[in-house]
Formats: structure tokens, C-alpha cells, sequence
């Protein structure tokens, strides 16, 4: 069995799933959709997570950040196992940590990039001061200074997901998980797009885990985490052999 927890270096993860497993129903009708998985997230590295499709990638990421509970393992934040936490703990602990991108983009159609920015930075912290103000910053970071009050109608599809992980980007968490989010892409715009996340990790610091079936996006990968049949069974680091 592969895990991905062993990693040479002086930082700390910033997060580990230790174990985890989730399975649903009981006895005949009983489905594994993940089975003890281990996987460390790290300080400034690009993890893709790749598997062909019902191999358990989306249980996995969904596990990490926090929006679904492992019927057995661990999950440590900040120290400590949260995994047994009970909901009413969890949104703090997802707004802190992690931002969501995913393939969909996800946008309010009426509002514009700076408002769809602005209002989720509210939504983290609702006594965050001048929203506007750091709604814009992000946006100019992912590169759409010049379209912050373009609605996403009036944006092509690698803007819209620009301005979506400009959105994963308000609070400050650090790690970034991405569902799928270069699937809907040309493949031009796709390898834009994940040029930017390898930017934020090398750049920023920030973790960026990344379910995808494109095995193009490997070259911004430090660690390609292969998932089948509900298990971690493979672990490379593409980037090592550049």
C-alpha cells in the first residue's frame, strides 16, 4: 500500500489525513469509497490527485477539506485529530484553512468579479474591514486587474476561474483545493491557469491539491498522488526528475 506522509524537510504539514476510510451502508450493501488512506499537505507544493473515475479522489479531497466526515481515521489541524469534531466547529475551521476551486466556477451570474470576490471574503469573516479593497488586491494578483466590474457572462471561462481562485484566495487560507478545476478549459487556458496555482504555492507558500484527469498538468506537480479502487496505491514526484 503507497501513502503519500513521508516527506524530507523542516516545515510542518499543514495538514495530515492519517488512516482514513469512508465507507457507506452496512452489511451486504456496504460500499468502501475510501480505504486507509495517509496523505501529508505541505507548505509550497502542488499535489495532484489523479485515478480514473469512482476511485474515491473526490472522497479524498472531500475529507481533507472538511466537508465529509472519515467513518475512521484522522484528520489533524493545527495541532490536532478534528476529525470527531461535530459540525457546529467545522465552518470556522474550513473558512481558516482551506479555499475551494472548482470546475463548475460557481459565480454569482448578477454580480460582478469584485462583488463575487468581496461578498465570499464577507462570508469568512463578516468583520473583515474594506472587503472591496481586498477583493480587488486578489484580483489583481490572479491577473484581472483590468475586469473586476465585468460580470462572468462578460468573461471567457479562464477569467471566470481566475476569479473564482481569487475567491478561494480571500481569508488568507493556506491551502487551496481544486476539484476538477481545468476540466471545462481549453487546453491552453487549463495550463494558464495551473501555471497561476504553481505561482501561489512557489510564490505564496500556500498548498494546492488538485483532483484532475489531465495528465498534461503533471509538469507543475511536486507529487502526483494516484488513487484506485478507494486507495492511495501510487506516489511520484514528477517534478524531481525535470
Amino acid at each position: 500500500m503507497a501513502t503519500a506522509s513521508i516527506h524530507q524537510g523542516v516545515q510542518p504539514a499543514l495538514a495530515r489525513i492519517v488512516g482514513a476510510s469512508k465507507t457507506y451502508g452496512a452489511g451486504e450493501n456496504q460500499v468502501t469509497a475510501l480505504s486507509d488512506a495517509t496523505l501529508d499537505i505541505m507548505p509550497g507544493e502542488v499535489t495532484l490527485i489523479e485515478g480514473p473515475s469512482g476511485s474515491g479522489k473526490t472522497t479524498l479531497i472531500s475529507i481533507l477539506g472538511l466537508l465529509l466526515t472519515p467513518t475512521t481515521g484522522e484528520i489533524w489541524l493545527e495541532g490536532q485529530n478534528v476529525a470527531g469534531l461535530g459540525e457546529r466547529h467545522l465552518p470556522a475551521l474550513r473558512a481558516r484553512h482551506f479555499g475551494f476551486v472548482f470546475q463548475g466556477f460557481n459565480l454569482f451570474p448578477a454580480l460582478t468579479a469584485l462583488e463575487n470576490v468581496s461578498m465570499a471574503i464577507q462570508m469568512k469573516d463578516p468583520t473583515f474591514k474594506r472587503p472591496k479593497d481586498e477583493a480587488r488586491r486578489l484580483l489583481e494578483q490572479v491577473g484581472l486587474g483590468p475586469r473586476v466590474h465585468h460580470l462572468p457572462a462578460d468573461l471567457s471561462g479562464g477569467q471566470k476561474q481566475r476569479v473564482a481562485i481569487a475567491r478561494a484566495l480571500g481569508g488568507n487560507p493556506p491551502i487551496i483545493i481544486g476539484d476538477e478545476p481545468t476540466a471545462a478549459l481549453d487546453t491552453k487556458t487549463a495550463l494558464s491557469v495551473m501555471e497561476l496555482l504553481r505561482e501561489l504555492a512557489t510564490t505564496h507558500g500556500r498548498a494546492v491539491v488538485v483532483v484532475t484527469h489531465d495528465p498534461r498538468l503533471e509538469r507543475f506537480a511536486d507529487r502526483v498522488v494516484r488513487v484506485e479502487d478507494g486507495r492511495i496505491s501510487s506516489v511520484d514526484s514528477p517534478r524531481s526528475h525535470a
